[in-house]
């Protein structure tokens, strides 16, 4: 495919007609070329107003790929399509004889559970809150009576705190490996609205993102994984300075 940047399209005329038409103009091909066209991103151009903008990064699947890259190769918005898919890192070759625990359903948790379950390593997860759907009752339950659940609360529990605060998308790290691709796409996958896999600054909202976390709960389940709430890690067990066991709520 072929990744074309900084195609700009009026907010008025926002439509795929009109998004085949720049891309025609700026890689100089014909409408009938175009089989396809994917959103890499998309942003919004309100610099000028009251003239408002688009700015599409588009991959476009055409009849005459080569033809076409060699007719616009010294246009840097112009360039084949990377790779932009997700390693799996390779497997070490000492055999794990425990399952490995995840402290925490967080995003960090859940989502090394999602990986190491894929993997068929059967993860347990311990986390000190409720599932989601019971959270969000103790959660309504102390904003209407003040009384806290001190480990179910906004902060703790299934999802993280981010399950309270609209399911807003963002981060300032740069990732070569495509991390928080692979990320997007998983939620995708489990509910959330394909647009933010290209919109700029994406959300998905915070009850969509409680059906997100528990489709991926439900799928580590399947795979094998185990998730134990209002389970707290209280001790980490060592011997000859390695991890022996834990201890959870204090006793077990």
């Amino acid at each position: 495919m072929i990744r074309i940047r900084q195609i700009k399209v009026p907010v008025e005329n926002d439509n795929l007609q009109e998004l085949r038409k720049k891309i025609c103009q700026k890689v100089k091909c014909q409408d009938k070329d175009i089989i396809d066209v994917k959103i890499s991103k998309k942003s919004l151009d309100a610099r000028f107003k009251p003239n408002i903008f688009y700015i599409y990064e588009l991959d476009i699947k055409v009849s005459n790929e080569d033809i076409i890259l060699t007719k616009n190769s010294s246009n840097k918005d112009i360039s084949e399509t990377p790779d932009e898919t997700y390693k799996t890192p390779k497997k070490g070759n000492i055999k794990l004889n425990k399952r490995p625990i995840i402290v925490g359903s967080g995003p960090a948790g859940l989502f090394s559970a999602y990986l190491l379950a894929e993997q068929g390593y059967n993860p347990i997860i311990i986390e000190r809150g409720e599932p989601v759907d019971e959270r969000v009752k103790t959660v309504e339950h102390f904003w209407n009576t003040g009384e806290l659940k001190e480990n179910s609360n906004v902060q703790f529990g299934e999802g993280g705190a981010g399950t309270f605060s609209d399911g807003k998308l963002n981060t300032l790290v740069k990732d070569k490996d495509y991390r928080m691709k692979k990320v997007f796409e998983i939620f995708v996958e489990y509910g959330a609205s394909p647009d933010i896999l290209y919109t700029h600054n994406p959300h998905i909202g915070t009850d969509i993102l409680r059906n997100v976390v528990k489709n991926m709960r439900n799928k580590i389940i399947s795979l094998g994984g185990t998730f134990l709430y209002n389970t707290c890690l209280t001790n980490l067990i060592i011997e000859n300075n390695q991890i022996k066991s834990i201890e959870i709520n204090n006793k077990e």
